[in-house]
């Protein structure tokens, strides 16, 4: 046996979407590139005996016992009817809470995007979340847009200002390099610039490499160019960030996401190198 038969109820929720885009796939490289995808998460179809994987497959393997999750997590099926219980105060809360976030999601990933370069003078002085998206004909190098392709959105990164404003987490950090962008770190390494060498060798903070003044200007201008973007004002609980990249898997997001890229891994590794030595 390659890989393993159990799993967390998050990673089958991502074996699901994939399994589902294999069976949908319209080319034998189509479904390998899926593959690829569902080896990274430690599952092989071979270890079942079998060659091809549809949904119903894969629910049988679970019902069966063949794969099995390995949280507490209650694992349903989604097509299960739920049973329909009195709700008490606490359920109603919850619900409502529920439904509170479920909104702020759908606004947040389906809701009005500007191209980037259009909203200097629109991002909120409040805490909230943001979503950067490519646009659509736009495109990154190669190794990385190889598996945006593979996915059913053109969603790259997902991020909150939580302790900080709209304005200067994500307008002047994220986009505009006033700052320590994450995200403005990451769409550099992706688009192959550098830091300047040993800009970070005596810094206590080894991760918070820039780049220089004319490529950071160049930078900008290539986001302005090929994203955009939408953000909204929130108050409340931000751990709900970590979900929707779990469901989502935007493609330069890293933490919290099941299918984060050794690719981004490595060249980010590749500019702290540079900018420590």
């Amino acid at each position: 046996m390659k890989g393993s038969t159990s799993f967390s109820s998050e990673t089958l929720e991502v074996l699901r979407l994939l399994v589902k885009k294999y069976s949908q796939a319209n080319s034998a490289a189509d479904q390998k590139a899926v593959r690829v995808l569902m080896r990274k998460l430690n599952f092989y179809v071979s270890d079942f005996g079998i060659t091809s994987i549809t949904p119903s497959v894969f629910e049988g393997l679970l019902d069966k016992g063949f794969i099995t999750c390995n949280d507490s997590t209650s694992l349903r099926r989604k097509f299960v009817v739920p049973v329909v219980k009195k709700e008490t105060t606490s359920t109603i809360t919850k619900n409502r809470s529920t439904g509170l976030k479920d909104t702020v999601e759908k606004q947040l990933i389906h809701g009005v995007f500007k191209k980037a370069e259009l909203i200097t003078n629109s991002v909120p002085d409040q805490t909230g979340f943001y979503c950067i998206k490519l646009i659509k004909g736009s495109k990154l190098p190669p190794k990385y847009q190889m598996h945006l392709n593979q996915r059913e959105h053109l969603i790259i990164y997902i991020g909150k200002a939580e302790g900080q404003t709209l304005k200067k987490r994500f307008l002047g950090q994220e986009l505009r390099a006033k700052g320590h962008g994450t995200f403005f770190r990451s769409i550099g390494a992706v688009l192959g610039f550098l830091p300047e060498l040993g800009s970070l060798k005596d810094a206590l903070n080894k991760n918070n490499y820039k780049f220089k003044v004319h490529d950071e200007q160049k930078i900008i201008q290539w986001i302005n160019r090929n994203l955009e973007v939408n953000c909204l004002v929130f108050q409340g609980d931000f751990s709900v960030e970590s979900q929707w990249i779990k469901k989502h898997c935007p493609l330069l997001n890293d933490t919290h996401n099941p299918l984060k890229l050794q690719e981004l891994r490595t060249d980010k590794a590749h500019c702290r190198k540079i900018a420590t030595q």
